[in-house]
């Protein structure tokens, strides 16, 4: 066997990948498995091309094949994990990332998707510890300082948010998701003007992005005091636990029903308002249809 022909070939593969050449990568790798059908990196390495194009069922199915030929291939675990995350099948995924972690316990990638999935979950603390976990292992990586920043802006240590932003931002400061958790960071501290700016460079960088369009048009509609004012409460009560804040729900409708019933109709009334003026002033015209 020529390892060196079979380095290239595999390389090939990974770097039409890396140019983001999808059916050129699938067309290479499936050549290579063709000739080294019991290297499990091959199936792997599909598995990611098909996680990349977010075709999640043909990416797990090449991650279990890879897994079949070598239960501990590294980048088998990854696309699975990853697969399951972009999924948001989260007991699927802490339950992989939990077994990965045993298996590869330096592997940064695994703390940092736990640190994610515990802040869908509300749980900022664990996610703090899962971020610094990640960071310890690969400190210099700029999407896990964005990752912390935001985490650290959720649990209202504004300065260290700070701080870590100005570091992720020197070390990568041509990189659109981190513009994306920086912008998230800088409007969970109130600082509206920094989330734009962080949000139309995210834009500019990638404006083909329907997630990146989305949160900028959000934060505009936040530059307006009115509408920021009413969603002061939606604040207050994604910092409850989940048990206290349905209590406090329960409690404000029983006892102050016609407020908070007023209060709802203000709040859509502000919201689409809001929206609407904004999506003038980008768009030039209020009614726009959503991109896919």
């Amino acid at each position: 066997m020529n390892e060196s022909l079979q380095y290239s070939q595999f390389e090939r593969a990974v770097q039409l990948l890396e140019w983001n050449r999808y059916q050129d990568s699938i067309k290479e790798t499936e050549a290579y498995i063709k000739l080294y059908p019991d290297d499990p990196d091959g199936y792997a390495l599909l598995g990611k091309i098909f996680l990349e194009m977010d075709e999640y069922k043909k990416a797990l199915h090449w991650a279990e094949e890879a897994l079949k030929k070598d239960p501990e291939n590294p980048l088998g675990w990854e696309v699975r994990a990853g697969t399951l995350y972009t999924q948001q099948n989260w007991k699927a995924a802490k339950k992989t990332i939990t077994e990965a972690i045993i298996l590869f316990p330096e592997n940064s990638y695994y703390y940092f998707l736990d640190g994610n999935i515990y802040n869908q979950q509300g749980k900022f603390h664990q996610a703090k510890e899962s971020f610094e976990h990640a960071l310890r292992l690969d400190p210099h990586n700029t999407l896990y300082l964005a990752n912390y920043s935001y985490v650290q802006s959720l649990l209202g240590n504004k300065q260290d948010s700070i701080e870590i932003e100005k570091l992720s931002l020197e070390l990568d400061p041509d990189n659109s998701l981190i513009f994306l958790y920086l912008g998230w960071a800088a409007d969970q501290r109130g600082e509206y003007e920094k989330a734009l700016s962080f949000l139309e460079n995210a834009v500019r960088l990638d404006p083909e992005n329907p997630q990146t369009r989305t949160e900028y048009l959000e934060v505009l509609q936040k530059q307006y005091k009115i509408y920021r004012f009413f969603l002061l409460p939606s604040k207050l009560f994604s910092k409850l636990k989940p048990w206290a804040a349905i209590l406090l729900w329960i409690f404000l409708w029983i006892v102050f029903k016609p407020l908070v019933i007023l209060f709802i109709i203000l709040y859509g009334a502000a919201h689409w308002s809001t929206k609407l003026i904004v999506n003038y002033k980008v768009f030039g015209t209020a009614f726009v249809k959503n991109k896919k």
